[in-house]
């Protein structure tokens, strides 16, 4: 497991981070594409300004975190939890200089599967 990439992808929950358009333009590559759990495509500018919008925290905890690096390719699953659905998540990160979030993808999962808080 790799704690840098757990790390960043908590920094997205925490409002501190929501709220610093450096910080979020730093992070989220230009190329980033997200498909959200409501089935909408959401690019970088789209995702920057919706988490500039938030106010507080989002209460949201990682389960069954998983990370596979390949050369200076990361590639993240893990669950959290939405009124009582279970969401599965993928993040694709790349290393240059910093870490940069090129992709992400939140998908709504039926299967029964064991929680593990990270």
């Amino acid at each position: 497991m790799n704690n840098e990439i757990l790390n960043l992808e908590k920094s997205l929950f925490k409002i501190e981070y929501m709220n610093n358009k450096d910080y979020l333009d730093n992070i989220i590559s230009d190329d980033y594409l997200e498909i959200g759990k409501s089935g909408k495509i959401i690019n970088k500018e789209d995702v920057i300004k919706e988490l500039l919008t938030l106010k507080e925290d989002r209460k949201i905890d990682i389960y069954n975190f998983t990370c596979t690096k390949e050369d200076n390719i990361f590639i993240v699953h893990y669950l959290t939890l939405s009124n009582d659905n279970k969401i599965y998540r993928t993040s694709i990160w790349k290393k240059e200089n910093d870490y940069k979030i090129l992709f992400h993808q939140a998908s709504i999962l039926k299967d029964n599967i064991e929680l593990i808080k990270y």
